[in-house]
């Protein structure tokens, strides 16, 4: 297998303990990262001298603290401005990589040896639960529609952060919004891959996706308890519809459909069943799309990923 450098960059704020096992899942890959940028959002002085101690687990690691929170987008940003692999993974602080993350999507560098873009799977966990699959987020579906129709799958079953390896060169000049702070990697993929040619996907590459009672995601409300900046699920994809490069009908129609049914919290109202009609092509499309990802979701359609043995995530089991 060809030799490949990854930069993983990781912004934090008040979480060392989870932080902790995020790193140890890096340092213990069977594919070992060029770097580990950790980018922590002006944590108070308590938490920083747990995070000091984090920062000397290894040469490997560069750890850089901001005077103030300036937000996710911020220092991913900043994480991409230091790094120098050819590579980079996005993790979340309160998430961990199975420890042949690394190696697996470089693996399927093998059958698409132009890929821009590697795209693994996500696992929910939780301390004494079992493994699961996000609601949000890549995992119970068939990979290959990534690869046929990456935009679409992206809006109807979404991206985990750090469950994809992208090369420097194709995310360019691109960069995360810095004045939003949740909904703002949804964006970023978004606007990636419209510019990506090549992907290529990988079933046993797992990211662990932490379910927590203070867990960052997009919600439904402007402004977060801490009066973070956020968009709303119905602003996020008010904002992709309007940045859209190129003006796909179906990408058109299907943002729609998702904006309504956000709006109206539920699939079965007038104005989306109404939209859904107005293109039965298009409708039925719609319709099937979201049901086959129901059925992935509930291990109805037969896929790999549901003969796996829950020994297979003892990585997780621990945490």
């Amino acid at each position: 297998m060809r030799q490949f450098n990854v930069s993983v960059i990781i912004p934090t704020f008040n979480r060392p303990v989870f932080l902790a096992e995020a790193v140890k899942s890096i340092l213990n890959q069977t594919c070992r990262a060029l770097e580990i940028i950790i980018i922590d959002n002006g944590s108070g002085p308590e938490q920083w001298s747990k995070l000091s101690t984090i920062g000397t687990l290894d040469d490997s690691i560069i750890l850089v603290h901001l005077q103030s929170n300036k937000g996710p987008g911020y220092a991913r940003n900043l994480g991409i401005s230091i790094s120098k692999g050819d590579w980079i993974l996005f993790l979340d602080d309160d998430d961990i990589l199975s420890p042949d993350f690394i190696e697996a999507c470089f693996a399927s560098l093998e059958f698409e040896t132009n890929a821009e873009m590697v795209i693994g799977r996500a696992v929910s966990f939780k301390s004494g639960c079992s493994i699961s699959y996000p609601r949000d987020a890549i995992g119970a579906i068939n990979l290959k529609t990534c690869k046929k129709d990456p935009i679409t799958t992206l809006l109807i079953n979404h991206i985990a952060i750090d469950s994809c390896l992208v090369k420097r060169k194709a995310i360019g000049s691109l960069r995360f919004r810095e004045d939003i702070w949740h909904g703002e990697d949804t964006l970023f993929w978004f606007s990636l891959l419209e510019k990506i040619k090549t992907l290529a996907t990988t079933n046993i590459a797992f990211v662990g996706i932490r379910q927590h009672q203070n867990q960052t995601t997009m919600m439904n409300s402007s402004l977060k308890l801490d009066g973070s900046p956020s968009f709303s699920k119905a602003e996020c994809f008010r904002a992709i519809l309007d940045s859209m490069e190129v003006k796909n009908p179906w990408n058109e129609f299907m943002l729609k459909i998702i904006f309504k049914r956000i709006v109206d919290n539920t699939w079965y109202s007038l104005p989306v069943i109404a939209t859904l009609m107005s293109n039965p092509l298009y409708g039925i499309r719609m319709t099937a799309l979201l049901l086959r990802k129901r059925l992935y979701r509930y291990g109805i359609m037969p896929t790999k990923i549901f003969r796996k043995n829950i020994r297979d995530f003892e990585w997780l089991q621990s945490q």
